[in-house]
């Protein structure tokens, strides 16, 4: 990427338009392994982690919403992906492909949003939950960054650590791959980092909340499918109404970025968690697929 500094990507398969997939924040190259071999036998596929996640080395600017679209961008330029690309998201990952459409809509053929981040996603909160809110999410700011400490002094172990569990490894690449992401500061860090500008601010919306609402735009008529748990993450300290009303308030959201696009569609996915790709990867790939087909019948801009 210049200046020694290196991304971690892999492209597999052949085909048109490439699917890019956008990881969430705890997700690693590892979250797309039951629906990679069926992506992968339609069409050329692109993974990757962003920096200082995986094996990706650290970034060199603040974790934003333009400089990580900024990277997105060099990216396909590095792996020499020509053409618009259908982007796949999960979580945060789902945020960051909304702002890059925003930015670079000519590169965009389609998107599956699985999960996904969106604008403002904390402050439909009443002011008293908001505040709740804020403090635990600023608490688990500062574990990140006492991980990191642990971690660059050594005294991070990969198994029962306290900062981070992913489930059993299978094979030895796999353990290679965790140990490294567990046991080394730059997720921790890039973490802090991406929660500080992507969640809370001390009054207002977020730093990306306002970054994302410079460049937002509609999205015409661009394949785009919005993929929403039926159990998704809900935050334990609240009461079980503020409860009720964030997952009310997560879907609103999905069903609002569906309908950026006039051919936009939302869908519930039974039995899910919050790792959809994962819980149910068949809806996943099922989408992927419908927008690919829908993709390559629309004519070029």
């Amino acid at each position: 990427m210049g200046g020694g500094r290196r991304i971690h990507a892999l492209c597999l398969g052949r085909g048109s338009p490439t699917v890019l997939f956008e990881p969430g924040g705890e997700g690693s190259m590892l979250s797309w392994q039951k629906v990679q071999p069926a992506i992968t036998g339609l069409t050329r596929t692109c993974f990757y982690d962003r920096a200082g996640m995986g094996f990706s080395d650290p970034p060199t600017k603040p974790i934003t919403a333009v400089n990580v679209t900024d990277e997105m961008r060099a990216v396909l330029g590095k792996l020499r992906v020509k053409g618009p690309v259908v982007i796949v998201g999960h979580s945060i990952g789902g945020f960051y492909a909304t702002v890059f459409t925003d930015r670079f809509p000519k590169r965009v053929a389609g998107l599956v949003l699985i999960e996904p981040g969106f604008s403002n996603q904390v402050n439909p909160r009443p002011p008293e939950s908001l505040e709740i809110d804020k403090a635990h999410i600023r608490a688990g700011d500062a574990r990140e960054l006492a991980c990191a400490g642990q971690a660059r002094a050594g005294k991070l172990p990969f198994k029962d650590n306290g900062c981070m569990e992913y489930p059993p490894p299978h094979t030895a690449a796999e353990t290679a791959y965790l140990t490294y992401i567990v046991t080394h500061p730059y997720w921790y860090e890039a973490e802090y980092d991406q929660s500080r500008h992507y969640f809370v601010a001390d009054r207002g919306p977020s730093f990306d909340t306002l970054e994302e609402w410079k460049v937002r735009r509609d999205f015409g008529d661009l394949p785009m499918i919005v993929l929403s748990a039926s159990d998704p993450p809900t935050r334990p300290w609240n009461s079980q109404p503020a409860q009720d009303q964030q997952r009310e308030d997560w879907q609103a959201g999905h069903r609002a970025l569906a309908a950026r696009s006039a051919v936009g569609q939302w869908r519930l996915v039974s039995n899910s968690d919050h790792f959809v790709q994962l819980s149910q990867p068949e809806p996943v790939i099922e989408a992927v697929r419908e927008v690919l087909e829908a993709a390559r019948r629309k004519p070029p801009a």
